[in-house]
């Protein structure tokens, strides 16, 4: 949160603007993702935070005196912020710059760079329709069997 503040680059998951009660992933220049929660358009708690070595930190898995029970507070990271500090890092937050659009949004996302459409993609023309056995189940008339039997084919 710190290096957020001290002007280290970062790229969000989508704009201040679409998340009026959720979250925000936030990827840091130095390898750290962080996950921030947005409570009716306020900045929230850290949820979670993942180093660049992989270790994982997950809000309420870190007490302040793990001895008094439940009596014990969780360390919140953003709740540890100086009031100024707070407010300048929902400033930042709210003209964050985000990762580009994906170019596919229906389930499957493209990578970006050169993408080409694939040979097979077309291959043949219009798919041909499925056509009704006619004649007793004999087929179309004229043609022989794909597999060379008097029998029909299955389909």
């Amino acid at each position: 949160m710190l290096a957020v503040l001290a002007g280290e680059a970062f790229l969000a998951d989508k704009p201040w603007s679409e998340i009026w009660w959720g979250r925000m992933q936030l990827d840091l220049a130095s390898g750290w993702q962080l996950q921030i929660n947005i409570d009716r358009d306020r900045l929230g708690a850290l949820l979670w935070a993942r180093s660049p070595d992989g270790r994982d930190w997950e809000y309420g898995c870190q007490r302040d005196d793990w001895t008094l029970g439940p009596d014990s507070r969780i360390v919140e990271p953003v709740a540890l912020l100086e009031p100024e500090q707070r407010e300048q890092l929902e400033r930042l937050l709210r003209d964050a710059i985000c990762w580009p659009a994906p170019l596919v949004t229906c389930g499957w996302v493209v990578p970006m760079g050169n993408v080409k459409p694939s040979p097979y993609a077309r291959r043949g023309g219009r798919r041909q329709v499925h056509r009704p056995v006619t004649s007793a189940g004999r087929g179309k008339s004229g043609r022989p069997s794909k597999t060379g039997s008097p029998v029909p084919t299955p389909l």
